[in-house]
C-alpha cells in the first residue's frame, strides 16, 4: 500500500503514483484508491448520462476507451478498472485529471485550472486557455528564481479561522510538450518521463521544492494569444469582465452543472476577483514572446 498527499488530501493507494508526493503511513486518510471492478451505472436520476460518462453530486463513472474505467463515490473512494494491455502512464494521467476533479467536486471544492508560483510566501496564478502559454511562462518564472507551486491545478479552500481564501497545490510534476524545450530552458532540458507513450509531452518532477502549505493569492495573471496584436501588451481588468474571464478557469468546469456546485463556483471566483490584483497580458499568436511576458510579470511584482 502507498500513501500520498495531493490536492490538499491524504490518499491511501494500491497503485504506485510517482507523480504524487509520498507520505508515511497514516491512520487517517481522506481518499481510498484501489484497483477493482466499477459498477455498470450510477444511482439516481439527476446529473449527466452518456455511453461513456455519468455524473451526479455523489457519483462519477467514466470509461476511457482502451485505457480504463473510473468510479468515484462520495469524494472519498476511487476505483480504477484498467483495460487489458493499457499503459499505466495513461491510466494514471486520466485518474489525476478527470477522476480527481470529480472527487474534488463531490467534496464541494472547485479546482482551478492554472499554473502557480510562490513570491514572498504568496501565490501568483497564471491562467489562460489551452495553448496560451501557462506552463511555459511558469518555466520562465522558475528560471528567474521563483519557486513552483503547481503546474496546472490549484484547489481553493476557505479558512475556518479567518474566512479567507487559500489554495492548495495538486502534485509535484510539471508537463511540457517537446517543442516547448526549444522555446525556453526547462530544468536544464530534463525530461523525467513521457506522460503518455504516444505523445511528445514530458513530466518534470519538483518533489524537492514542493509545498503542501495552503497559500493566499496575491496576483492573477491572465494570458491570451491575440492575432490582432503585434507586440505584448498588458492592462488591468476588473468587474464583470474579470469575473467572466476567471470563471472560465474552473478545472473540468463541464462537470460543475451536473454536480450541483453553481453556488460554490460563484463564491470562489468572486473572492479571487475581489481580493487579488489581476492583469491581462495579450501576446502575438505567431511568435515566441514568453520572455517578454515573464519580464512584465516581474516588473508588476
Amino acid at each position: 500500500m502507498y500513501y500520498y498527499w495531493a490536492y490538499g488530501l491524504t490518499i491511501q493507494s494500491s497503485v504506485l503514483f510517482p507523480e504524487l508526493f509520498p507520505m508515511e503511513e497514516t491512520g487517517r486518510t481522506d481518499v481510498e484508491l484501489v484497483i477493482g471492478d466499477v459498477p455498470d451505472t450510477i444511482a439516481g436520476e439527476t446529473g449527466f448520462r452518456s455511453s461513456h460518462l455519468m455524473i451526479s453530486s455523489s457519483e462519477y463513472l467514466l470509461h476511457v476507451k482502451d485505457i480504463a474505467s473510473y468510479y468515484v463515490q462520495e469524494g472519498s473512494k476511487l476505483i480504477i478498472q484498467p483495460t487489458e494491455g493499457a499503459d499505466w502512464e495513461s491510466i494514471r494521467l486520466f485518474c489525476l485529471s478527470n477522476a480527481f476533479a470529480a472527487l474534488l467536486h463531490q467534496r464541494n471544492q472547485i479546482p482551478l485550472h492554472c499554473s502557480a508560483f510562490i513570491d514572498q510566501g504568496e501565490l501568483v496564478l497564471i491562467m489562460g486557455e489551452s495553448g496560451a502559454g501557462k506552463s511555459t511562462t511558469l518555466a520562465a518564472m522558475i528560471n528567474k528564481g521563483f519557486i513552483p507551486f503547481s503546474d496546472d491545478v490549484c484547489v481553493p479552500v476557505i479558512s475556518d479561522s479567518n474566512e479567507e481564501l487559500y489554495l492548495y497545490s495538486s502534485y509535484p510534476m510539471m508537463k511540457y510538450w517537446l517543442d516547448t524545450y526549444d522555446k525556453i530552458d526547462i530544468a536544464g532540458g530534463l525530461k523525467d518521463r513521457k506522460i503518455r507513450p504516444d505523445q511528445e509531452k514530458y513530466g518534470v518532477y519538483f518533489h524537492d521544492r514542493f509545498s503542501r502549505t495552503p497559500m493566499k493569492v496575491k496576483r492573477v495573471v491572465l494570458i491570451e494569444k491575440d492575432s490582432s496584436v503585434s507586440e505584448v501588451a498588458t492592462r488591468a481588468i476588473q468587474g464583470i469582465e474579470l469575473f467572466q474571464r476567471l470563471e472560465r478557469n474552473a478545472y473540468r468546469g463541464e462537470y460543475i452543472g451536473f454536480s450541483g456546485l453553481q453556488k460554490e463556483h460563484f463564491m470562489v471566483f468572486s473572492r479571487i476577483a475581489n481580493t487579488a490584483k489581476t492583469m491581462l497580458i495579450s501576446r502575438p499568436a505567431d511568435e515566441n514572446s514568453i520572455a517578454t511576458v515573464a519580464e512584465m510579470i516581474v516588473r508588476d511584482l
